[in-house]
């Protein structure tokens, strides 16, 4: 079951960072013009508590899901909320995605997170230790487009 979650782990990593990437590089080119939605300090709030929500709840995935399923359904709504937030904003295309993808039951990350969980019923510190470190990547993707939208900002992932 290890290997399978593995294998699993590995091409969702892949297509995450692709999906990122892509959206970095539509970032870049829609900075020369008014291409993006202004920035949101409601979206930036969102990004930020919701990234820290969501690696406590993961860094709790060595418990059984059943002890925490309300919290990560609670959590999901969360999510949710702040994908439709940023759906509802004009010219917010790029912001959107990426919430959608973090949020995609199919998307390698936390939406994906969330079902494997589920249905192994715990995940093993090594699978955690990786997907929390690639949520957090994906998280910093979502704060950093949003930040760059009210100024130019080298964006660092904490690594």
């Amino acid at each position: 079951m290890t290997q399978r979650y593995g294998a699993w782990r590995v091409s969702r990593i892949w297509h995450a960072r692709r999906v990122l990437a892509a959206a970095l590089a539509l970032v870049w080119v829609a900075a020369c013009g008014t291409l993006i939605a202004p920035y949101s300090l409601e979206a930036y709030k969102n990004a930020t508590s919701l990234k820290a929500e969501t690696l406590a709840m993961i860094a709790e995935s060595g418990d059984p899901y059943s002890a925490h399923e309300d919290e990560v359904k609670a959590l999901k709504i969360k999510l949710m909320a702040a994908q439709e937030f940023a759906a509802g904003m004009p010219k917010n295309k790029l912001s959107a995605a990426q919430w959608q993808t973090m949020n995609d039951p199919d998307g390698g990350l936390a939406g994906e997170y969330w079902v494997v969980w589920q249905r192994q019923g715990t995940v093993s510190s090594t699978a955690m230790a990786a997907q929390l470190r690639q949520i957090g990547d994906a998280f910093d993707e979502i704060i950093c487009l949003e930040a760059n939208k009210e100024k130019n900002t080298a964006c660092v992932s904490a690594q």
